[in-house]
């Protein structure tokens, strides 16, 4: 994914279209990386400056909130830059030498911002196991320890 920016001496236009291989972009949180696939294009803008603008899709699998269970999570991610901003900002993606650009960095950044903190597909999982179960509000008020029962009654009259 390096893009040899010294073409766009000869061309005022680089596009980038080409599929994003899962080897590079896996972690704890990202189990696998389906139909992955970046689009774009490196541009020279009205002010004479170019800007980068890519779109980063495919479907991540993670693990399900609940049951832990891999689960499909479609993304989509727009990314739109001015070429010195990311030269300053991802140092470590622009080779200075070459004069190149890596995705990459840029690309993993993007995606960790895409991967949810929590996410379940299926709503009626099992919520209970050996001696322990998952209650809801109701639930709760209905199991409150009998000792505690006047203790309730006394912050009801606070009211």
């Amino acid at each position: 994914m390096k893009y040899n920016l010294n073409e766009l001496n000869i061309r005022k236009k680089i596009i980038i279209d080409e599929p994003v291989y899962k080897d590079d972009f896996l972690d704890k949180r990202i189990i696998d990386l389906q139909n992955a696939h970046v689009t774009g294009e490196i541009v020279e803008d009205l002010t004479g400056e170019y800007l980068l603008k890519i779109r980063f899709f495919g479907t991540m699998i993670i693990s399900d909130s609940i049951t832990l269970e891999p689960v499909s999570y479609e993304f989509s991610t727009d990314f739109e830059e001015k070429l010195e901003e990311i030269k300053e900002i991802y140092q470590d993606c622009y080779d200075f030498s070459k004069n190149t650009l890596d995705l990459k960095t840029i690309l993993w950044q993007n995606i960790v911002l895409e991967v949810p903190i929590s996410y379940t597909v299926n709503s009626d999982a099992k919520l209970n196991g050996d001696g322990w179960g998952l209650l809801n509000e109701k639930q709760v008020e209905e199991e409150i320890d009998p000792r505690l029962r006047k203790l309730k009654d006394l912050l009801k009259g606070d009211d």
